[in-house]
């Protein structure tokens, strides 16, 4: 039992490095928290909120699995490499393509003109939910780009 508990442990570390040292896993964590707010706004069905949950944790699985070939590539070496430039390319790529198929889920379940429309009045006829969402996204930025480990 002390076995299974302490793999979680090191799971949670494996996590909270990636986002101390990935600007990406930091850009990924604030998309997701702006497409869990406006999944409420949305009353999203439990099976659009299920596609959601997976999309997201595909994407930041492969952020993780991106670092870690990353690290090991460099601890195989420092030196330029031909194999090692396509196993950090190719990982890299599994992101990207996760990512881009997360834009694709988000315009199926999120454009749809008569929620937009209904939130486009929301926000307009009360000023606080535009000034929440320019703090939402200054302190995203922010997080992003300053929230790091001093290594």
């Amino acid at each position: 039992m002390i076995k299974q508990i302490k793999s979680f442990k090191y799971a949670f570390e494996g996590i909270w490095y990636t986002i101390l040292n990935e600007t990406h896993m930091r850009f990924h964590i604030v998309a997701t928290v702006f497409v869990i707010i406006f999944g409420v706004l949305y009353e999203l069905s439990p099976c659009e909120w299920a596609v959601l949950i997976l999309t997201i944790s595909t994407v930041m699985a492969l952020e993780l699995v991106n670092t870690a070939c990353e690290r090991m590539c460099n601890l195989y070496s420092k030196e330029k490499h031909p194999l090692i430039k396509i196993a950090k390319d190719v990982s890299a790529g599994a992101v990207l393509i996760s990512a881009l198929g997360s834009i694709g889920v988000a315009c199926f379940i999120f454009i749809k003109p008569d929620k937009i429309i209904q939130l486009f009045f929301m926000f307009s006829e009360n000023p606080l939910y535009i000034f929440l969402l320019v703090i939402g996204i200054i302190l995203g930025i922010l997080f992003i780009l300053k929230f790091h480990s001093k290594k």
